[in-house]
């Protein structure tokens, strides 16, 4: 049996979420992967939770949750993640990369995102929000 596991690889572009039973890792551009939701039971009951379409003939679903409320605060998490041109999402997990991320950024001249969106997503600091101002905006 493979390894089971999920991989977000931002710099890449690739997701890796799990075959079914057996089968091994499936790993795609983030830009293919179709995301679904659970409807739940007649109560609601396990509703909203987030899942990975596999490209398979039955189409079965891998579960993608990241911990959020519901799919859709985890499909903002991921698709913010997986945005390599944007700051990194808010959170103590990222907070010993945000400088290191920030220089990548700047060198490329703070690209536009990669992906639209409505939700607002300024840099760790006033200081580094002004430097993209300056130098690329968007």
């Amino acid at each position: 049996m493979p390894k089971k596991e999920h991989i977000l690889n931002r710099m890449d572009g690739l997701i890796t979420f799990t075959g079914s039973f057996w089968q091994k890792n499936i790993t795609m551009t983030f830009d293919d992967v179709e995301f679904n939701y659970t409807t739940g039971n007649e109560d609601g009951t396990g509703a909203f939770i987030l899942q990975a379409v596999r490209p398979n003939k039955i189409r079965s679903f891998d579960v993608f949750s990241l911990g959020g409320t519901n799919c859709y605060e985890d499909l903002a998490m991921i698709t913010w993640y997986m945005d390599k041109n944007r700051p990194l999402p808010p959170g103590d997990a990222f907070d010993k990369f945000r400088q290191i991320d920030y220089e990548r950024r700047k060198a490329e001249g703070f690209p536009r995102p990669l992906y639209p969106s409505n939700i607002p997503t300024p840099e760790a600091t006033k200081e580094q929000q002004k430097e993209r101002l300056k130098i690329g905006g968007w």
